[in-house]
């Protein structure tokens, strides 16, 4: 018959085994897949091309960023509001919001942008805009108006991938909310984005080199050459208290290309030598693409895993040279190789580069479906705190307290019912003093942490800080 011709179609195109473990994988843990594992696996492919089906419908034009989003996602993918019919266009540049991860604590939402027309785009793309929440005038869910109290915003993108391919990027853009408006119900859940240009022409920078780079036997160098830039000098690092005097009397700068090696996170520049000068101290030599140049206070640090309160790790002297970088660090002697084998060499600040710059206007207005937290019953004494309440989302959890301190840099564990555990990271938080100078301090703390997996708040029994337990009830 027609439907068992349709069924024998059907499951000659399923996928192998190896690929619906893969699905299961990817969609464990979420509320409406956790079933996928109890079906046929005729059933399962079905519901499964369903799902992709939805999500290809809001990606459409660029498959591969969907897949750079699942995988940036994780564990959370079955978690995260697929968001359509919110593509706009103008100059040739498509925007378009895929998805968002949403609970009280806060929002992040994830966008595509497209050059429809030529190949303006790449790797260094940084938007001009704002996302912003709960604000005024945005409609309700009936389409009428509604007038939000708190509003939230953000004008922060973060560039997550490029697929020169499809010429489109992926971008995410994130608001706490909950740690500054409260408990839920004082965001709202319509959300705009509002671009009014974007362009390739600048970059921020924050990269390392591994300690073990850098060779024990002195490089060869040259002096520094005259009419060299100065970008940073020891003076100009806050707080530290160096002048130029700490600097060698001899100005001597690495010859290039002794030991080049990529910078992680940029094509514009790269290691052209790192090590000892002839000076005795250490060197970092960057190289740098036609039309790149560095911005005021472009800078390089050490940094020392185990810790390090030392100052010098964080002294330099910054050159611009006609075919480069050199970051001198005047303290740092060839005697502490063995720790700098243990760190890294960081490099930060912003540049400019050759690109494009385009102006235009994109909006999109979109509701968001929120993972709302759980306030808890229990308040009390914890770890000589006094707490005043505990929310829990699937995503996270928020305790508002008198905590001066301890709780910022604990981390949290959530332990199930079934014995297992799961851990949550601290995140950002608030704490003030809300009785004045001329009073005994009393502080109104919020502390977050974000779970490193989803969790059902009904699988929870309890959560577990600095050794003490908070019942989930």
């Amino acid at each position: 018959m027609i439907q068992d011709q349709y069924r024998r179609e059907m499951e000659c195109r399923l996928p192998r085994k190896e690929a619906l473990e893969h699905l299961y994988e990817m969609t464990e843990g979420g509320s409406n897949m956790r079933q996928i594992r109890r079906l046929s696996p005729w059933a399962a492919a079905l519901i499964a091309a369903c799902a992709l089906l939805t999500v290809t419908a809001a990606a459409a034009t660029a498959p591969a960023v969907w897949e750079a989003l699942t995988s940036h996602l994780g564990r959370f993918a079955p978690y995260a509001q697929t968001i359509q019919a919110t593509a706009c266009t103008d100059q040739g540049i498509e925007v378009q919001v895929l998805s968002a991860l949403s609970d009280d604590l806060e929002t992040r939402v994830y966008l595509s942008v497209r050059d429809t027309t030529e190949d303006r785009l790449d790797g260094c793309l940084r938007l001009e805009g704002r996302l912003s929440l709960g604000e005024r005038g945005l409609p309700s869910p009936d389409g009428t108006p509604q007038d939000q109290a708190a509003s939230a915003a953000t004008n922060h993108f973060t560039l997550l991938s490029y697929d020169p391919e499809t010429k489109t990027a992926l971008l995410s853009a994130s608001i706490h909310h909950g740690v500054w408006y409260g408990a839920s119900g004082q965001i709202g859940q319509s959300a705009r984005l509002t671009l009014t240009g974007l362009t390739t022409q600048g970059w921020s920078l924050h990269s390392s080199i591994i300690g073990t780079a850098i060779p024990a036997e002195t490089l060869e160098s040259l002096p520094a050459e005259a009419g060299s830039q100065v970008l940073l000098t020891p003076s100009d690092i806050i707080g530290l208290g160096y002048t130029d005097a700490i600097l060698p009397q001899e100005r001597l700068v690495l010859a290039p290309e002794q030991n080049p090696m990529a910078l992680p996170g940029t094509e514009d520049m790269w290691v052209s030598s790192i090590g000892f000068a002839g000076d005795g101290c250490l060197h970092l030599r960057l190289g740098l693409s036609e039309g790149v140049q560095p911005e005021s206070f472009f800078t390089g640090d050490v940094y020392l895993p185990k810790g390090d309160s030392d100052d010098r790790w964080y002294t330099s002297h910054v050159l611009l040279l006609p075919d480069g970088v050199d970051i001198l660090f005047p303290l740092i002697k060839s005697e502490d190789l063995p720790r700098l084998s243990e760190g890294q060499v960081r490099v930060y600040g912003g540049y400019t580069r050759p690109g494009t710059a385009i102006q235009g206007s994109w909006t999109a207005s979109f509701r968001l479906e929120h993972h709302a937290s759980r306030p808890l019953s229990w308040t009390g004494e914890l770890a000589g705190r006094q707490v005043t309440q505990v929310r829990v989302s699937p995503l996270s959890v928020v305790i508002y307290s008198s905590d001066q301190g301890g709780f910022a840099d604990t981390p949290l564990v959530a332990v199930k019912k079934d014995g297992t555990t799961v851990s949550a990271q601290p995140d950002i938080g608030r704490y003030g003093n809300t009785a004045g100078a001329s009073e005994t301090p009393v502080w109104d703390t919020v502390n977050t942490w974000k779970f490193e997996e989803p969790v059902d708040v009904e699988d929870i029994a309890s959560l577990t800080l600095l050794g003490e337990s908070i019942p989930v009830d």
